[in-house]
Formats: C-alpha cells, sequence, structure tokens
C-alpha cells in the first residue's frame, strides 16, 4: 500500500506492508498519525510531512521526515527505538533529550511528548509481544518480561553500535519483501538493541542463560555432526547434551545460524555429508539414490530439493561431474 501527494492511506494491515505518506495538509498529516500509531494529538503549523513505513506484525522501519513545527503528545503502544538529525525534542515522564544527540526507546503504556522541527527520524517499532517472545528464546527464560531501564544507550560504544546496524537495516529496505530477508534483519536489530539498550533485571543472569544456551547448542551441533549417519533424532540429540527438547529448541532458535531447529541442522549435516559421497563415488558404481539413503533420506525428490538449496546444482550433476 503506497500513496503520493495528500493521499492517506487506511491503516496498514497485519503481515508485510510497506506504505507511504506525503502530505502538507495539517489534518490528514494527523489522520495518518492515528492510523499510525493509535491516539496522537498535535498541533502543526504550516508545512509537509512524509514518512515510509516497512515492515510485519512483528517490527517495522520507519522514517519521518518533519518539514514543519508540530508538537506530538502520544499514548506509547509498542516499543519504539529512534535516532535523528537535529530538530526533534522529546519527554517521557521526567526524562528529556534529542534524537540527534542520543538515540531512545519509548515502553508500551507511557506517555510522550515530542516536538519536531524540521527534523528527520528513523524509527525500528518492536511489536511488545513479538518482541518478548524474540527476547525470551534468546535468553531461555520463559518468564521474562521485557522492560528497559531508562531511556537511552548503556554506552557510547554501543549508541554507536546500535545506530550503525540500524542505519544497514535501512538498506535492506528493497528486500525486506523476503520473509527470510526480514526475519534476519529482525533478529540482527533485535540482538543490537539488547546489547545496547539496558533491558531490566539482573544481566548476569540472562548472561549465564544466553551462555549455556550457547553451549548446548555447540554441543548439539558436534554431537549431530559425529552422529549424522545414524537415525537419530532431536530426542537423541536432547539427551545427548543433558537437555530437554524444548531446551534444545530454544538453543537452537536463539542462536542456530544455519537453522533455527535441531531437525533442520540435522538435515544440512546429513546432505553435506551426502554431498561429500557424491563428490567421491564413482557414478559407474553407485546413484544418487543408494547414497539419499545411506543418509538417512527416503524420499529422493525431497533429497534432491535439499541438496539444490543448499549446492545450487542437482545431486546427478554432482555425481555425475
Amino acid at each position: 500500500m503506497q500513496s503520493s501527494g495528500n493521499e492517506v492511506p487506511q491503516a496498514v494491515s497485519s503481515d508485510y506492508y510497506d506504505t507511504r505518506v506525503r502530505t502538507a495538509e495539517a489534518a490528514e498529516t494527523l489522520e495518518w498519525l492515528r492510523a499510525q500509531y493509535g491516539r496522537v494529538d498535535m498541533q502543526v503549523e504550516v508545512g509537509s510531512f512524509a514518512e515510509r513505513a516497512v515492515g510485519d506484525d512483528a517490527f517495522s522501519l520507519r522514517h519521518l521526515s518533519w518539514r514543519c513545527r508540530a508538537e506530538v503528545e502520544y499514548g506509547v503502544d509498542r516499543f519504539f527505538f529512534a535516532t535523528g538529525t537535529p530538530g526533534f525534542s522529546w519527554r517521557i515522564g521526567s526524562a528529556s533529550g534529542e534524537y540527534s544527540i542520543e538515540p531512545a526507546v519509548a515502553q508500551p503504556g507511557q506517555e510522550y511528548s515530542g516536538v519536531a522541527d524540521g527534523a528527520e527520524i528513523d524509527i525500528v517499532a518492536f511489536d511488545a509481544a513479538r518482541l518478548e517472545d524474540a527476547v525470551r528464546t534468546i535468553y531461555g527464560d520463559d518468564a521474562l518480561e521485557v522492560r528497559f531501564d531508562g531511556t537511552g544507550p548503556v554506552s557510547r560504544r554501543m549508541r554507536d553500535y546500535w545506530v550503525a546496524t540500524l542505519r544497514w537495516a535501512f538498506t535492506q529496505l528493497p528486500l525486506l519483501a523476503e520473509p527470510l530477508v526480514r526475519a534476519h534483519v529482525h533478529r540482527a536489530l533485535v540482538s543490537a538493541t539488547l546489547e545496547a539498550f539496558p533491558l531490566a533485571g539482573d544481566p548476569r543472569e540472562r548472561r549465564a542463560s544466553a551462555m549455556a544456551q550457547a553451549a548446548t547448542y555447540s554441543a548439539a551441533m558436534r554431537w549431530m555432526d559425529d552422529h549424522a549417519s545414524l537415525p537419530i533424532t532431536a530426542d537423541d540429540a536432547a539427551r545427548a547434551t543433558g537437555t530437554s527438547v524444548a531446551g534444545l529448541r530454544r538453543a537452537f532458535a536463539a542462536n542456530g545460524q544455519l537453522s533455527s531447529t535441531p531437525e533442520g541442522y540435522l538435515e544440512h549435516a546429513r546432505v553435506s555429508a551426502a554431498h561429500a559421497d557424491l563428490m567421491a563415488s564413482d557414478p559407474t558404481r553407485t546413484t544418487v539414490a543408494e547414497i539419499a539413503l545411506r543418509w538417512g533420506f527416503v524420499d529422493l525428490p525431497g533429497f534432491a530439493a535439499a541438496y539444490r538449496a543448499a549446492y545450487r546444482a542437482d545431486p546427478k550433476t554432482t555425481l555425475d561431474r
């Protein structure tokens, strides 16, 4: 959904969206802001406003351009992390700041007020429930409630790291219609945000939990690599690494680079082993089906599809090379 001129589109739907607005009318600006953000009150002088919002139910990247002076009052309903050019001051309770000096977080339930005066603002907005799910997965704590202490980053170095990550995320806008790209960008932004902004609670406990999950993930990968030729399952990998199946799944969801599930990683390990056999085998003495079966693939078309996804070639072509 996109708009141009003074047209104001309807509120974005669920799932992926890419919306734009540009208007020089105060009433239309207010209509757009309320459609996007809920309860917004605004006093605006003559000028123009533009916004592009790209994302889905989990998060969105938003660029706002204020070619006017406007005062905004907002009841925050999600997590907003923002940075910008000079010209946008804000207040949340007793805290205040300016986005060009330091990025800041606004959290659900807070009352926010801001004054924009010719500013450009970049925002990542996280749905509260989806962010909580992601954080609980990362730290392996199903009872963790997401709340940040204060409004700013923990240090100048972390501020710069977070801003750089946000800028990188905006370079991915042309690709965000692809779900896998969107998931990668979301994961990177969540990770950077958790490092840069102070999450409430005991960081030592969270760090220990994250380290334990990383250790479980590494141990499970090694065990599955060593036993990929055997009829093992995720249950076997969990027992071998001293955790529950649920704990193993959390470890892969939080740390998995090749795959976010133990089943996906085991398939990857077996496809990799089958690739080595295809490379080393004599096509006059063996077949793709025999090698596939050797590594647990009873569905030959399924094996071929998994192999092509991993190596961008047909397994028969590899065997016959």
